[in-house]
């Protein structure tokens, strides 16, 4: 098997973390130092053309994850997030299924996790039923039980208590507006948000008693 000699190693630049690496004094490729220290590479090294393509494989495998670690580090991501991101980046693809293992068992995605926030997070600043909060996670690919999970049980007067809450603002901006116009831009509105037709039906009526009486007063 033929043996070739690392004749050189030089940095890149003074600020840069990839490293120069010649063999039998012509250049062979660029390698990031995480690579450089894991494969032990040294000016004198001997290697082989096995252990060439293994380095070659390597640089590859963490030019991917380093993609992916800065693009999880903005904020949270599903799995079908990441590798629609690694295919656009025209990445090999056993190289990003191997990355998105090690991300999951590093805790930096987790489908399960990110389907609970993302309900808490839209349910309580946005006001989203439901049936708008499974149709976003189904869009992101999240499988069926981990949205079954994080939408749990929800009892038919807390999401009503919710709605309400969400009409109340809407309402106070259109109230002005005769009943039927209230109605449907109302109704429109909650169906929107996600909630059950029959959970928009019983909040309309409250609110049509609401509006009836305050039109009585004005």
């Amino acid at each position: 098997m033929e043996t070739n000699l690392i004749t050189r190693i030089e940095k890149s630049s003074s600020y840069s973390k990839r490293y120069r690496i010649y063999v039998n004094g012509e250049f062979l490729c660029s390698v990031h130092e995480d690579v450089l220290v894991k494969h032990h590479l040294y000016k004198g090294m001997a290697v082989n053309q096995e252990q060439i393509q293994e380095l070659l494989a390597a640089e590859e495998y963490n030019r991917v994850r380093l993609a992916v670690l800065r693009y999880l580090s903005y904020r949270p991501r599903t799995v079908w997030e990441v590798k629609q991101y690694i295919a656009g980046k025209e990445f090999s693809e056993e190289h990003g299924e191997k990355v998105i293992i090690e991300m999951q068992h590093l805790g930096y995605l987790d489908d399960r996790k990110y389907a609970k926030a993302w309900v808490e997070e839209r349910r309580n600043t946005r006001g989203y039923g439901p049936i708008r909060l499974r149709q976003e996670l189904m869009k992101k690919r999240i499988v069926a039980k981990w949205i079954d999970e994080a939408l749990g049980h929800t009892e038919e007067e807390e999401e009503r208590h919710l709605a309400m809450k969400v009409a109340e603002r809407r309402y106070l901006r259109i109230c002005r507006d005769p009943w039927p116009k209230v109605e449907r831009k109302l109704g429109q509105y909650l169906l929107r948000q996600g909630f059950s037709a029959d959970i928009v039906y019983s909040v309309l009526d409250v609110f049509r008693s609401r509006h009836v009486e305050e039109e009585r007063n004005f």
